[in-house]
């Protein structure tokens, strides 16, 4: 059988061949394609011809958004979102070869083309709007090496977008601005900002938290983020009375700058609710500061209450750091009873083949087969998988549960994974001596779900 071309062999065939007939062929495939044109384009105009390359890219910009206004332009936000990729990959270019500027110009008219348009097309899936976050990103990018830039016009700048965000396109804009606004920018939208806070009611405790207030604020918090002042942060918290709710957001900001004492503190005046609700952060942030404390028992024990509430491997990976040797297998055995009385059958099977305890997987299995849901596909295939050797019949019970799953919801989208379940049963039943147990499961199933055509038609082909 002929070996497969490595990069290496293509690199060295392209080699050998005359530059001239490469650009020839190149320029040829060029006429029937856009996209390799474009990319061509990306690669190799130099510098002084940035202006062109910018023309050429705004041009792609303009005869994108014309798929909009097709007949089934409203179908067409995916086919839309793919082609502006490529013209922020195209803008990126312009950005690495040292011309910011015409980069920046360009992402604004690629933004204002993007809310002018968006709504002629169905974006209920986002991908227009991941695709012009990411050209927020850019813009960010370009201005960060536009050098000199004014930061105050900067700031002012930002100030105008914030306001103005209709589609979410620009969340996030401050973040994405810090590097280019720099202290002295970031201090001055800090300042307009807290003004028009000042001019807002005070908050009142008894009544829910006003929109303009709420979003201010948070904005507050990223240029408090994005300046690493964490004092800054705490008093915007304090000020809406969130310290509670906010307790763990705070402890983790006290705990990145070496404050450790300060975030105990917060993370014990975290309100019961929210620490329920938060709880893997809330006990993983605990334990990590009462290590950096040296109180080493203590964070254990706020391991293992996590773990108790959810078993997986990464937690208790942490508390055999924190164990001693010889306590090790004595850990090992109060973490697989712990997961075996797990109120989650699929959970507790998954952290017991992780752990190499596949009897015990394979037991819980049988034991607990009733309250196993097929909905939890991706666990239960990964427990089917480990178990199918040394535990065939747990495992085919664990394919038949992700088989009904499908079938019973009837989801035809998946009933390629259910005809790859009935075969891996097939396999496995002979494997476990249950022949006529699995012959009767699927003249069974055939009675139940015989009219699902599209499902048998996939079992027919894997056949």
């Amino acid at each position: 059988m002929p070996h497969r071309i490595t990069d290496n062999e293509l690199r060295s065939y392209l080699e050998r061949i005359a530059k001239p007939n490469l650009i020839t062929w190149l320029m040829r495939r060029c006429q029937e394609d856009g996209k390799l044109r474009a990319s061509l384009l990306d690669l190799a105009t130099p510098k002084e011809n940035a202006e062109a390359l910018a023309s050429e890219i705004r041009d792609r910009i303009h005869q994108t958004w014309q798929l909009a206004k097709h007949r089934d332009g409203w179908k067409m936000a995916l086919p839309i979102s793919r082609e502006l990729d490529q013209v922020l990959a195209s803008i990126q270019s312009l950005i690495e070869k040292d011309c910011p500027r015409e980069a920046e110009v360009l992402l604004v008219e690629f933004l204002t083309m993007a809310e002018d348009n968006i709504e002629q097309v169905d974006n209920s899936y986002g991908h227009l709007e991941s695709t012009c976050q990411q050209a927020v990103t850019l813009w960010g990018e370009a201005w960060a090496q536009i050098d000199p830039r004014d930061t105050g016009q900067l700031a002012i700048l930002v100030y105008e977008h914030i306001h103005g965000n209709n589609y979410i396109i620009r969340d996030e804009i401050i973040v994405k601005f810090a590097k280019a606004l720099g202290t002295q920018g970031l201090r001055t939208l800090q300042s307009r900002l807290k003004g028009d806070l000042d001019k807002l009611p005070r908050l009142d405790p008894k009544k829910k938290g006003d929109f303009e207030r709420t979003r201010i604020t948070r904005w507050l918090k990223e240029i408090a983020d994005a300046l690493d002042d964490v004092d800054e942060y705490i008093v915007l918290v304090e000020s809406e009375g969130q310290e509670r709710t906010e307790a763990v957001p705070i402890a983790r900001r006290l705990f990145k700058a070496g404050r450790l004492h300060e975030a105990l503190a917060y993370i014990e005046k975290c309100s019961s609710r929210f620490a329920s609700s938060e709880s893997y952060d809330y006990r993983r942030l605990k334990s990590k500061t009462l290590v950096a404390l040296g109180r080493e028992e203590e964070a254990r024990v706020v391991l293992w209450q996590e773990f108790f509430r959810f078993p997986s491997m990464s937690t208790f990976e942490s508390i055999l750091e924190l164990t001693p040797d010889a306590d090790t297998a004595e850990a090992r055995r109060r973490a697989a009873e712990l997961a075996e009385c797990h109120q989650s059958p699929e959970q507790a099977a998954h952290f017991l083949v992780q752990a190499n305890e596949l009897d015990r997987a394979a037991q819980l299995v049988q034991q607990r087969q009733a309250e196993l849901s097929g909905a939890s596909y991706s666990t239960l295939v990964e427990v089917a998988e480990a178990l199918a050797q040394t535990h065939p019949l747990q495992a085919w019970m664990l394919y038949r549960i992700l088989l009904l799953g499908v079938l019973n919801r009837a989801r035809s989208k998946a009933y390629g994974h259910a005809a790859e379940y009935l075969m891996q049963m097939d396999e496995l039943a002979q494997r476990a001596n249950i022949q006529s147990q699995h012959a009767e499961f699927v003249a069974s199933l055939r009675q139940a779900h015989g009219r699902k055509s599209s499902f048998w038609a996939r079992v027919k082909d894997d056949s």
